[in-house]
């Protein structure tokens, strides 16, 4: 009976947190599986309808996810959406993910993968290379070797990264020196991408 079928659900309930779209929004999961969950999503104050939805996921169908109960989070893809009796039900299938992980949603807000890769980005026409130590949906972190003191809090740059296949417009959020003075970690957020 087990082969017949191409993935084993679970009925399966639990409270959890969806961050889509800038926002992190509340869901209930009605099944789960070893591939992805299935969930009702709750308003937010930004995505309210099936139409905000539909319009974010025009652009991306990536999201991060924290399921309670079995202390998960991680990266996960929109499959489905759909609208049934007022509610908002999506699919999620499970890219990156990680277990015993509550303390690290609390502490981060949502999830980042440790990931090594280069770029450069543009501020005034100026390069300026660096090595990324992290990414999410929604930025990611660097480091440059050589500081730069035009890159300060709220400064607007292009991100350009072969290895990620990324071409975007970020804002810096955070900047902290090295106590050599001479590297800088940086928080960017993205504005847009392609």
């Amino acid at each position: 009976m087990f082969q017949d079928r191409k993935e084993y659900r679970k009925n399966f309930t639990s409270s959890g947190q969806l961050y889509f779209g800038g926002e992190a929004l509340e869901f209930i999961s009605h099944d789960v599986s070893v591939k992805g969950i299935s969930i009702e999503v709750l308003p937010g104050l930004l995505l309210t309808s099936i139409a905000d939805f539909e319009a974010c996921l025009a652009e991306t169908a990536s999201a991060e996810i924290f399921v309670k109960d079995l202390m998960l989070t991680g990266e996960a893809e929109i499959i489905w959406l759909r609208q049934e009796n007022g509610k908002t039900l999506m699919g999620l299938e499970f890219k990156d993910v990680i277990y015993n992980a509550e303390k690290i949603w609390l502490k981060r807000q949502y999830y980042r993968k440790q990931q090594q890769f280069s770029g450069y980005m543009l501020l005034k026409n100026k390069r300026i290379e660096f090595e990324g130590k992290n990414i999410s949906v929604d930025g990611l972190m660097i480091y440059l070797i050589q500081g730069d003191e035009s890159l300060i809090p709220g400064a607007v740059v292009k991100l350009f990264s072969e290895a990620l296949n990324i071409r975007a417009l970020a804002k810096v959020c955070w900047v902290k020196s090295e106590m050599t003075g001479q590297g800088q970690f940086m928080g960017l957020r993205y504005l847009s991408s392609e």
